[in-house]
């Protein structure tokens, strides 16, 4: 039997990257996934490569900053597929900046979209988890919120944000059989470090990690089913870090 069969996964920022991997690969164990992504067109190919294997998905336009926007998703969802078991917290910005230029505006769309947005999904499912008195919350977080960054302060932030508010959010909902968790990555090959690092950057880097790579979206997709899975029913508050070995928590 699949691992997550019957299940309704909700993962935002899905429509590419970490999000992407994970939502095909919790349709590869049998869940149901809604792609909550702000791109719409991003969110449709999705939908349409799960539909590709046989699975059932949903695209629903999403802003994560917005709590109209986020709600409006769950009660779709939930409308749609009957119940949620999985959120996935994925969704997240990282616009590099040095500190003494950076706008109030830039440090608030990153915590809007990264530390706000995680608190407004989680907010908007555990109403239906506590009285199920079951569900999963999966935070995407960061190695950044561990050892800094530079040029993203307000990135390191709203992760280091993201796995404080996973332990007191665990220590909430744990009585109602609800379990909350982060993973840490470190730097995965996606658009987003491209965007701002070249080749040879992404090289020097690899070199550095003892397992002698970066990370590819694939490698988180195994630790997020794991957390999702019956398997972590006695895992809560934790941090997985993903990252080759880069940091050693």
């Amino acid at each position: 039997m699949k691992r997550l069969e019957g299940r309704v996964a909700i993962i935002t920022g899905s429509g590419q990257g970490i999000g992407k991997a994970i939502a095909l690969g919790m349709a590869r164990e049998g869940a149901a996934v809604v792609i909550a992504e702000i791109g719409e067109a991003n969110g449709l190919q999705v939908k349409s490569d799960v539909e590709g294997l046989g699975g059932k998905a949903s695209a629903i336009p999403t802003d994560v900053s917005r709590e109209d926007s986020v709600n409006a998703m769950v009660e779709q969802s939930i409308k749609e597929f009957g119940r949620v078991d999985i959120l996935v917290n994925n969704a997240g910005i990282y616009p590099v900046s040095p500190i003494e230029e950076m706008a109030e505006e830039l440090w608030d769309r990153v915590i809007g979209t990264n530390l706000t947005g995680t608190f407004l999904c989680s907010k908007a499912v555990v109403p239906a988890f506590l009285k199920q008195r079951a569900g999963r919350i999966i935070n995407i977080a960061s190695g950044r919120a561990l050892q800094g960054a530079v040029e993203g302060a307000h990135y390191a932030a709203s992760k280091a944000g993201i796995i404080g508010f996973t332990k007191a959010l665990a220590l909430e909902v744990a009585p109602y059989g609800v379990t909350v968790n982060a993973i840490c990555p470190g730097v995965t090959d996606t658009a987003q470090p491209r965007g701002h690092r070249t080749e040879e950057e992404l090289y020097a880097m690899a070199a550095k990690i003892p397992l002698g790579r970066i990370g590819q979206t694939e490698d988180l997709v195994g630790p997020a089913i794991f957390l999702a899975s019956d398997a972590a029913r006695f895992v809560t508050g934790q941090m997985v870090i993903v990252n080759g070995g880069a940091i050693m928590w």
